[in-house]
């Protein structure tokens, strides 16, 4: 019985290390450095360990502060079935941290199981004040860093195409709250400056609400597909806030889905422990993909 249980410990430990082995390096966005960097701060980038709940993949959950230079992780899909299908996903944290695991890592993760390749960014961030208040002016300074971080993004993406395997006109970009937010500006302004490149479709968890934007594209054909998610009891992101854009979106542009949970509140991330339905909407997601793509 002794060796019995010996044998289970030692797969559980093995099993362990390779859940962990699984979370590549951090790479730079910008290898050379970011010069004249408007995002600087007093303290050196730091991460809390926040609790790792049950059923977690990357079986961490940092979250991430004072980040002056942005990073970002590939996931290449499993070669065993790769769908050359590639998305960019963001985090969520409020503009002043960055839940890389709960809202990143995790999903990128099971994600490249399923063959769909993955980067998570790292995206610098603001800071806030003992009053609250962000320390980097929002729309003139920090969102303008921003917008440069995501289109490095994109560029390092699409420049890993043939190395990575996935076809450069199926890649999309997802995130959570904040990472949504980023998602939808850059879809948005990707159709309305008619950028030389689009999401081939968006992901947005917990986010969402440019329904002026919207109203904006005459031609709605010309917007990528939506898949968007959502509790309703959603705390900070309400749902009355949200619902009118998120139910135009779903009936104006095509092969787009809208999913709303009873239960899961705000940042429920895979939702290991918000509710059982919630908790699916990952498969939900993968399955949209295969349906947009025919797989």
């Amino acid at each position: 019985m002794k060796k019995i249980n010996f044998g289970i410990q030692l797969m559980l430990l093995f099993s362990g290390m390779y859940v962990m082995a699984q979370i590549p390096k951090e790479n730079p966005l910008f290898p050379n450095g970011i010069k004249d960097n408007s995002i600087t701060h007093e303290q050196k980038e730091t991460f809390a360990d926040s609790l790792v709940k049950s059923g977690s993949l990357s079986n961490k959950d940092r979250v991430f502060r004072n980040i002056s230079e942005p990073t970002y992780m590939l996931f290449p899909a499993a070669e065993s079935n790769n769908k050359h299908v590639a998305t960019i996903i963001f985090p969520g944290g409020g503009f002043h941290s960055v839940w890389v695991d709960k809202e990143g890592t995790d999903l990128a993760i099971w994600l490249s199981q399923q063959g769909i390749t993955c980067m998570v960014v790292k995206y610098r961030t603001n800071t806030k004040d003992e009053k609250g208040k962000f320390k980097i002016p929002m729309e003139t300074v920090y969102f303008d860093a921003l917008k440069k971080d995501v289109n490095a993004s994109v560029m390092t993406m699409m420049g890993l195409a043939e190395k990575l395997k996935f076809d450069k006109d199926k890649i999309g970009v997802m995130g959570f709250s904040a990472g949504g937010f980023i998602s939808e500006w850059l879809t948005f302004t990707s159709v309305n400056e008619k950028m030389p490149w689009k999401p081939a479709f968006v992901g947005l968890i917990y986010a969402g609400d440019k329904l002026k934007l919207l109203e904006n594209v005459k031609d709605k054909s010309t917007l990528p597909p939506f898949f968007m998610a959502i509790a309703r009891d959603d705390k900070k992101w309400k749902l009355s806030r949200a619902l009118p854009f998120l139910s135009a979106v779903v009936e104006q542009v095509d092969k787009s889905e809208l999913h709303i949970y009873s239960k899961g509140d705000h940042g429920f991330g895979l939702a290991y422990d918000e509710g059982h339905s919630v908790g699916m909407w990952k498969e939900s997601f993968y399955n949209w993909i295969l349906d947009i793509y025919q797989k």
